[in-house]
């Protein structure tokens, strides 16, 4: 349909493919009706499933002319494949937003602020992050999770060691921002799903609590100090629908400086993480 000044407008619902999950359909439910495409000629937004073979339906969408395009919790893949989409959407123009259930809290930029400046104030500190997950849900998956979320939080992780894994969790060790963290998955149907991540120092603390994905319920961010507990201020929105908002304002800005650069980032961190998961290690018992 067209716009009362003329410009093109297509309605999103429209625009997102079969694979796309219901839970995408509620999201989309609660955004403005239509997007404005960058050129007209082009089909403006797609929302991928993120499931096995997401690299290659997100390739053929970029070939399709997609100008944005939303991939719904990406399952693990090749990370050189993720490269070689991310270079095809930076040649297509194609912003390409990874839709992550804990990396996705809009709750993320300050927490970030609030680990760093606890880090800087404590060198030694340590971090830590669990997740509480149901017992349908990969193991792999879960620590990819992890990753991406402790890099959107500014400790990305650059090694990895597994220490004990089961059928219903998995514990490992990680070199974070120059820092040891720990990482821990439980899977469980007693709990809803939850991530939880500490940085603990010789006398501050910060705690971040993001609860399951599929509500809108706000993030917790509280820092313990030896004057007190504060709580940041809430944020009622799920990561599903803060990455929409995130795609819309990539495209906004689709001919401002660093527009290419932002564009992929989220398939170039992606990518690196999976590099990351690719190289970690078994410790054994005994050894150092």
């Amino acid at each position: 349909m067209t716009g009362t000044n003329g410009t093109v407008r297509t309605d999103v619902r429209r625009t997102f493919d079969v694979y796309a999950d219901a839970d995408t359909a509620a999201v989309l439910a609660t955004l403005p009706l239509s997007f404005r495409p960058v050129t007209v000629d082009r089909v403006p937004v797609r929302a991928l499933s993120g499931g096995r073979g997401w690299v290659d339906t997100a390739a053929a969408a970029v070939q399709d002319g997609a100008v944005g395009l939303v991939v719904r919790h990406p399952a693990p893949a090749d990370p050189a494949d993720v490269l070689v989409l991310a270079e095809l959407a930076g040649k297509h123009g194609t912003a390409v937003v990874l839709d992550s259930p804990w990396a996705g809290t809009p709750t993320a930029a300050r927490a970030a602020e609030a680990l760093r400046d606890t880090a800087d104030a404590d060198p030694a500190s340590a971090i830590e992050c669990r997740l509480s997950l149901p017992t349908d849900h990969d193991l792999g998956q879960a620590l990819l999770d992890q990753l991406a979320l402790l890099r959107v939080l500014g400790s990305p992780a650059d090694e990895i060691r597994t220490h004990l894994r089961t059928e219903r969790g998995v514990l490992a060790t990680a070199t974070a921002g120059g820092r040891t963290g720990l990482l821990g998955t439980v899977l469980t149907d007693a709990l809803a799903p939850t991530a939880s991540v500490r940085l603990i120092g010789a006398g501050r603390a910060v705690h971040l609590q993001i609860p399951s994905w599929r509500t809108a319920r706000p993030a917790l961010l509280t820092l313990t100090s030896p004057d007190g507990s504060r709580t940041w201020p809430t944020h009622y929105e799920s990561p599903h629908r803060a990455a929409w908002r995130r795609l819309h304002r990539l495209l906004s800005a689709s001919e401002s400086p660093g527009f290419e650069a932002a564009a992929i980032a989220d398939l170039h961190a992606l990518a690196a993480d999976l590099h990351t998961l690719g190289r970690a290690t078994t410790h054994r018992e005994g050894s150092p």
